[in-house]
């Protein structure tokens, strides 16, 4: 594995996806029994994409990771989709993860309640009150992290927002095969802010699509700006990045 740094932020890149998962997944394992060895109850935050996969197969592979003592929230949804549909983050967090390491509880976003209003407050008061330790993100194809498509706002100390998503983000929603046509696929979300995203203590951010090394190049090797939502990992030590070498391909420093 190669070991590089661009400006505050650490980037790992892995020879291969499985050593990719495992790695961070590692990570993830050493924050959890850190911070369980001074509570007795945590709370992480988990995204669920492409990514991940390969990390939630180590982390299902795992036997250290105290899962009954941890709760869960997620990073965003897709506005007017029910949880229990089978296009929702929720249920394929259940399916890909959850439903396998049994964590104390996972409090999903209702993407589908109305008025929002009283959702963004129920969510906010949740984040507020479990203080997540670690989140665990994706970057996609528009350098958004959760649905903070650009221009983002780095500035907002709000916790949840009601998020327009771009052509870029909404076609790369439609190519996941989440959604059988693009029309299908939602124009709103509700996501996580970026303070919020960046606020816990660890956060662990996985890229493995080869299509995505433009926007990694970017994010790593250009200006931190709100148009290029994740370049604030820049400036963020306590922030690591995992990649693969096809997502890590275009970087000048890499071997």
């Amino acid at each position: 594995m190669q070991h590089l740094k661009y400006d505050q932020l650490e980037v790992l890149v892995a020879p291969t996806d499985k050593e990719l998962g495992e790695a961070a997944a590692e990570d993830l394992a050493g924050v959890v029994k850190a911070a369980l060895a001074k509570k007795p109850e945590i709370a992480i935050i988990m995204a669920l994409g492409a990514a991940q996969d390969a990390f939630y197969t180590a982390l299902r592979a795992r036997t250290d990771i105290e899962w009954s003592r941890i709760t869960i929230l997620h990073v965003d949804t897709y506005m007017g989709v029910a949880e229990a549909r089978p296009e929702s983050g929720a249920s394929r967090m259940r399916k890909h993860l959850l439903d396998h390491v049994k964590p104390k509880a996972f409090f999903p976003m209702q993407g589908d309640h109305t008025p929002v209003e009283e959702e963004l407050a129920r969510y906010t008061k949740l984040y507020n009150e479990l203080d997540p330790v670690l989140c665990v993100v994706g970057i996609g194809n528009s350098g958004h992290l959760a649905f903070n498509d650009p221009p983002a706002d780095f500035d907002t100390r709000d916790i949840i927002r009601v998020v327009f998503l771009d052509e870029t983000t909404r076609d790369q929603v439609k190519r996941a095969g989440i959604f059988k046509t693009l029309e299908e696929v939602p124009r709103y979300g509700l996501s996580l802010t970026m303070h919020a995203l960046l606020r816990p203590s660890r956060v662990l951010a996985l890229v493995h699509d080869a299509d995505k090394a433009g926007v990694i190049k970017e994010l790593l090797e250009g200006p931190v700006t709100f148009m290029c939502p994740a370049s604030l990992l820049q400036k963020q030590p306590h922030a690591k990045l995992y990649l693969n070498r096809p997502a890590a391909a275009l970087l000048d420093k890499l071997d």
